[in-house]
């Protein structure tokens, strides 16, 4: 099944034990901010809470991307090593607006009642579809990256 929401589960599996893999995390995490401010590059890579095993994660970025996936996930034990279980979403704000972009599109679509004026409802639902999904994959990529260079391994996708 394709889902219109773009999430990605994914797993990133270490060599270090449950609590190094959660003291490494630590590094790399700080507590979110309201605002952030300035040019300063004086912060860690990653905001967002670790609660014993759970985290939830965004990637810090410099410039505007309101399709920046949260990172929800947990540190598991796997024998002598560990699994870091990420689901990557978009935040539930940006949830709301595509929702309601789709029933507002969807509605004038039923409203106006001319099937010849699909052609023109199509392309506009299509490039509100496609152009978040891209960022948001693209912003996924990064902190996909990033977290990999991290932890020093290699990711492994999970059938949705």
């Amino acid at each position: 099944m394709i889902a219109l929401i773009p999430y990605q589960t994914f797993e990133i599996k270490t060599r270090l034990n449950p609590e190094a893999a959660r003291q490494k995390l630590q590094e790399i995490v700080e507590p979110r901010k309201l605002m952030r401010f300035g040019l300063s590059r004086n912060h860690n890579l990653f905001e967002g809470e670790i609660e014993g095993a759970a985290f939830k994660i965004s990637r810090i970025i410099h410039y505007r991307n309101s399709f920046l996936p949260i990172l929800v996930g947990q540190i598991q034990d796997d024998l002598d090593a560990s699994t870091l279980r990420i689901t990557a979403r978009p935040h539930w704000f940006i949830i709301l607006f595509w929702a309601f972009f789709a029933f507002a599109v969807t509605a004038g679509g039923l409203i106006a009642g001319d099937p010849s004026e699909l052609w023109v409802i199509l392309p506009v639902f299509f490039f509100f579809y496609v152009v978040p999904t891209a960022a948001f994959n693209f912003e996924l990529y990064k902190s996909q990256k990033v977290l990999n260079e991290q932890f020093a391994t290699d990711s492994y996708s999970l059938p949705n």
